[in-house]
């Protein structure tokens, strides 16, 4: 047994024995919610599925699965759970019982678990919670993992936590997952072969569509109908002085011409941001872009209306190294696609937007400065992208289908 998971056994009683005073130090927005933290949620009658979205990001592909499952069981009872409030508020949006996700002591989970009584547990992406899994062992509860995903250092990670914890990998239902590396690493950490699958990724069956018009989605976000829309998407930290002096380097009538929207990653980072592109000479407009000056835009939510009325989109997180953000997003809206280098967290997607020769990936420097320069300029490329990119996106759907359909021939829902 491993020292990492004896520990993990020693302190997780302690932990929710202290956890009810968890309440009183916890932030006010967070002292309310605290009993569903601690399992202490309403009971009714058992439910026939648990599904948990750690996060807002998982609870995207949760819309679809809810519909799935519900077409083949129209009656079923559902129980939702999110670990983070935004997240919860989401599920909520679903129209289905919604609570904070238990801690992970025993005590809270025996508490949630009494509660709920469910019939079987789906996971979204990599939600390994040890004392929910060894509950829903004893209980002789199913466990899936649907839409996972396992990164070579999570996989080490895991693996720290010795045999004890890859008994309970191998005692999974199932394991649906993104992509083919993603199965080679959860069969790798013990899963079995035979219940685990490639399905792709759930959540890009509830991509967007592209705007019907966009100019009058352009319009409708107060920017001018009539001119193309270079939108900057997730901007990271480092990224706004490659990208404002990319922007520099273009002719000044194709600056004119253009207008540009940028939007961060995280609200708190904008300041900075902001201070990187002025200092690459770059002007900030106010609501309605003036020529070669870029709106910044940073509250939470905005970036699919911009994605909507977008003509070419760059995905952040790509230019420096933070793994990227789903460039399969601008590409379902119909916008031509530019990313950086930096993409190891969306090989799928990449490779999806690689295959149908819709995404162009650059470096800073020239070597983007060429790509953009061509983007901006050459109308005919311009349009060729962005229908290769609707084609991508189109192809991307499924998962969501294809997942339920593994459920029920593996008798993990009803047929």
């Amino acid at each position: 047994m491993s020292v990492a998971w004896t520990a993990y056994r020693s302190l997780s009683p302690l932990l929710g024995a202290a956890a009810p005073l968890g309440r009183w130090i916890a932030p006010a927005e967070e002292r309310d919610a605290w009993r569903e933290r601690l399992g202490d949620v309403a009971a009714d009658e058992p439910a026939d599925a648990w599904i948990h979205a750690a996060s807002m990001g998982e609870a995207v592909a949760v819309s679809g699965l809810l519909a799935e499952l519900r077409r083949d069981a129209p009656s079923a009872r559902l129980r939702l759970t999110a670990t983070t409030r935004t997240g919860r508020q989401r599920l909520i949006g679903l129209g289905e019982q919604a609570t904070l996700a238990p801690l992970d002591t025993p005590q809270a989970v025996a508490r949630f678990f009494a509660r709920v009584q469910p019939r079987r547990l789906l996971l979204l992406e990599t939600e390994l919670w040890p004392q929910w899994l060894m509950h829903a062992r004893e209980s002789r509860i199913p466990v899936g993992v649907l839409n996972a995903r396992l990164s070579a250092r999570s996989l080490e990670r895991y693996r720290w936590l010795g045999p004890a914890f890859t008994e309970l990998i191998a005692g999974l239902s199932a394991v649906l997952c993104q992509s083919d590396a993603d199965r080679d690493r959860w069969v790798a950490l013990g899963t079995s072969p035979g219940r685990s699958a490639t399905v792709g990724n759930l959540k890009n069956d509830g991509l967007p569509s592209p705007a019907t018009d966009r100019r009058a989605a352009r319009a409708a976000l107060g920017l001018d109908g009539e001119r193309p829309l270079w939108v900057l998407g997730s901007v990271r930290p480092g990224e706004a002085r490659w990208l404002a002096e990319a922007w520099t380097r273009l002719p000044s009538e194709v600056r004119e011409r253009w207008q540009v929207v940028a939007v961060p990653r995280h609200a708190p980072a904008s300041a900075g941001l902001r201070r990187e592109a002025r200092e690459a000479g770059v002007a900030e407009a106010g609501d309605r872009p003036a020529a070669a000056a870029w709106r910044w835009d940073d509250r939470p939510g905005v970036l699919a209306g911009y994605y909507a009325a977008a003509d070419l989109a760059f995905v952040g997180g790509t230019l420096e190294p933070y793994g990227g953000h789903n460039p399969l997003e601008p590409a379902a809206c119909g916008a031509a696609v530019m990313t950086g280098p930096h993409l190891e967290a969306q090989g799928p997607a990449t490779e999806a937007l690689r295959a149908a020769e819709a995404i162009e990936i650059a470096a800073a420097g020239e070597t983007f400065d060429r790509a953009l320069r061509e983007l901006t300029t050459n109308r005919a490329h311009l349009e060729r992208r962005q229908q290769a990119s609707r084609r991508a996106a189109a192809d991307a759907r499924g998962a969501t289908r294809r997942a339920v359909d593994r459920l029920r021939e593996w008798n993990l829902w009803p047929r």
